[in-house]
């Protein structure tokens, strides 16, 4: 990997990089915190417990803290060429745990006396598999950032391609939960679930594009 200055990667960018991964658990954490309760929901037909809602509101606190450690970082970093591409990252990263935590509340609403059931609940599975893979995915890229800039690019490609997935999905899954027996309330915010994990689908995508451009960058 190349240096801002010509050759190797600067101690600076490095100490970024590891940073970007400790947020980065954060995020994948809380998001395995919400497919594991749309799983529990769907499958074992359980309701979110009040810990694992107060689990994940810290995971967003642990976040934002860490957040405000990188923006400061960055500032002061003085030789970094690609801090505008790494300052998009962490503001990725920082919408990925918010996404979680409220995905976990609108899921909280409309559990306690109704489980989808047929094609809405496999939809829905493949969905929070789907969502729990790109931002895996997404984390994996990131790491590979400072290790193999081809495997970071690929790692980038395979998120475009589940964030098609999901678009596709989401789509899929909007026409059987509007047709469902259930009260307008519970239909609304579960579509608003759904539209929180797309958009958390979008933002890996997002991040995908600044990373591209953050493996080109260092390739020069």
């Amino acid at each position: 990997m190349v240096l801002d200055n010509g050759r190797f990667l600067t101690q600076e960018l490095a100490n970024v990089t590891q940073m970007l991964e400790e947020h980065f658990r954060v995020v994948l954490s809380a998001n395995k915190i919400a497919a594991n309760i749309l799983t529990d929901w769907l499958d074992e037909h359980k309701t979110v417990s009040k810990k694992d809602l107060a689990k994940v509101t810290s995971l967003e606190e642990k976040g934002d803290e860490l957040k405000r450690i990188l923006m400061k970082k960055l500032a002061d970093a003085n030789s970094l060429m690609q801090r505008e591409d790494l300052l998009r990252l962490v503001h990725y990263n920082d919408k990925l745990v918010d996404g979680a935590e409220i995905a976990c509340y609108h899921l909280a609403a409309v559990m306690d006396s109704w489980v989808p059931k047929g094609v809405l609940k496999k939809k829905l599975q493949e969905l929070g598999a789907l969502v729990l893979s790109i931002v895996t995915e997404q984390r994996e890229a990131v790491r590979f950032l400072s290790i193999n800039m081809e495997t970071s690019m690929k790692k980038a490609d395979e998120i475009c391609r589940i964030e098609k997935q999901i678009d596709i999905l989401q789509r899929d899954i909007l026409q059987p939960l509007y047709t469902s027996e259930i009260g307008l309330a519970k239909i609304l915010r579960l579509r608003d679930f759904v539209n929180v994990m797309e958009e958390i689908a979008n933002l890996s995508e997002d991040a995908a594009i600044t990373i591209r451009s953050l493996s080109l960058n260092l390739h020069t």
